[in-house]
């Protein structure tokens, strides 16, 4: 710390003195004689005389000073010395006020990461994150080496047409290259070095972006499903219990990993999700990135309190926890192997292994929500499913909807076309062939025959007590009003 300090003033004084700091630091000297020698310089620079006042017993000087009518302000101390550490002083913050002005868009990036780290609510895995999108979109740039103030909203337009016009990056991954833009905007606004923020001038739907994949099917199917837990159902050892409990649960790896003993209540069948076990390089003062550790947390993911939620045992779950504690029955966590706590990437190293070796396509462990809010789902339950998933918002829970059974019966689409039965919604059927829907009312209720002089005003049919008819030369419709209160159903010609 103490070095960097050191080289960051030394710089500033080269800066100050108008010499390249290379050239200075060649010379072989100590950083203190290295210093005095800048300062030297600067007082070399100084374009106005320093001299001592008989009659005020002091030294003086000027310094420049643009607000005065002859552009320059006295400055006055008692000793040569404090006089002379003024003047250095001024040209050092001079400096600095024009450094923070003309500041570059990799310098505020630098500063923002540390900003993010000491004074925000961002995780290091998403701080990480952000350095890998500056590393593939800006760095070493053009752009990354403009001034903030200069950089335009068609600065950007130009820059992210040219990133993607050969359509290799997808709109998610741009996404994310902006949000880092955003940020680095929105802290230089806080720092007072800019005023307006161009990212938000920019309409991004204008560039063309790498088609996605259809990932509807990107997701386990049942056929492989079933394939996999029968396939471990005979490996008794901690990851292939633990993918075996992910298939039972709406929960994250992260969550898996954190499971307590004392998190289980057997009978009541609950299992209560609180802590998670994330992975994380905490960023350095250096932006570097510490070595992985394994850490528990207690901030579930979403940072909101849907996340703490309690998930039902089923037969399969409880038998599937009395195997992992036959094999860990003294520790404090469900899922040990080798006496430590598991990590995502050798969770799914491990899940990877299983589906190769059933032959089955590997998906990571993050599908298998898919799986278990796609299976769930039966139309109705999508809010139940959101709140077991730990999600704040259904429309999240919505994006894990997915084709698990694979199937593309296009047959079956026709077969309401034309004068078959179209369902309209849950008891309504509507027919558009007046003969077919008679066929059908006659086969379903016993009408009787009448005369005209029976009919009913606008009816062409006369049905038993229990149901009403009304029929126009276009539509009739037939309610049955069960005994045991059954929904109608109501056919519409």
């Amino acid at each position: 710390m103490a070095d960097n300090f050191v080289l960051a003033r030394l710089t500033l004084l080269a800066d100050c003195a108008k010499i390249p700091l290379d050239e200075v630091l060649n010379e072989d000297k100590s950083m203190k004689e290295i210093t005095k020698d800048l300062e030297n310089i600067i007082l070399e620079n100084h374009k106005y005389d320093i001299y001592y006042s008989d009659s005020e017993k002091s030294w003086r000087t000027y310094l420049p000073d643009d607000t005065k009518p002859h552009h320059r302000r006295p400055l006055k101390r008692k000793s040569k010395e404090n006089l002379e550490k003024e003047i250095i002083q001024f040209y050092i913050e001079n400096q600095q006020d024009n450094d923070r002005r003309n500041i570059t868009l990799e310098k505020i990036y630098e500063e923002w990461l540390i900003y993010r780290r000491d004074y925000t609510a961002a995780k290091p895995k998403t701080i990480y994150e952000n350095t890998m999108e500056w590393k593939k979109f800006f760095k070493d740039t053009d752009l990354a080496k403009m001034p903030l103030k200069d950089i335009q909203p068609i600065t950007l337009i130009k820059f992210f047409r040219k990133v993607t016009k050969d359509r290799t990056v997808t709109y998610k991954r741009l996404s994310n290259a902006r949000s880092v833009l955003n940020g680095i905007m929105s802290y230089a606004i806080e720092e007072e070095i800019i005023t307006h923020n161009p990212v938000s001038d920019v309409d991004f739907r204008q560039f063309v972006y790498k088609p996605v994949e259809n990932q509807t099917d990107n997701v386990f199917t049942q056929e492989e499903t079933e394939t996999l837990l029968k396939y471990l159902a005979g490996i008794h050892e901690p990851y292939s219990l633990a993918i075996q409990l992910s298939f039972y649960l709406f929960i994250r790896v992260g969550e898996t990993k954190a499971i307590r003993w004392e998190d289980i209540d057997y009978t009541n069948r609950k299992v209560y999700l609180h802590e998670q076990v994330l992975t994380e390089r905490i960023l350095n003062d250096d932006l570097t990135f510490s070595p992985r550790t394994v850490t528990i947390s207690s901030q579930m993911k979403g940072n909101t309190s849907h996340g703490y939620r309690e998930q039902y045992l089923t037969d399969e779950a409880i038998c599937i926890l009395e195997k992992a504690r036959k094999l860990n029955p003294n520790g404090r966590y469900v899922f040990e192997p080798n006496g430590s706590l598991m990590t995502t990437d050798s969770f799914n190293r491990r899940l990877r292994k299983y589906c190769t070796e059933c032959g089955i396509p590997y998906h990571s462990s993050h599908k298998i929500r898919f799986y278990n809010a796609s299976t769930a789902y039966d139309g109705e339950n999508l809010v139940t499913i959101s709140k077991l998933m730990g999600h704040s918002r259904v429309e999240t829970t919505l994006h894990y909807l997915r084709n698990v059974d694979k199937s593309e019966d296009n047959m079956q689409a026709f077969q309401n076309l034309g004068l078959k039965i179209i369902k309209v919604f849950k008891g309504v059927q509507t027919f558009k062939n007046k003969k077919i829907a008679e066929t059908l009312i006659n086969s379903m209720f016993p009408f009787k025959k009448v005369n005209a002089a029976d009919r009913n005003r606008t009816g062409t049919m006369s049905p038993p007590q229990d149901f009403k008819s009304c029929a126009s030369a276009s539509s009739a419709t037939a309610a049955q009003m069960g005994p045991t209160g059954l929904e109608p159903v109501t056919l519409c010609l």
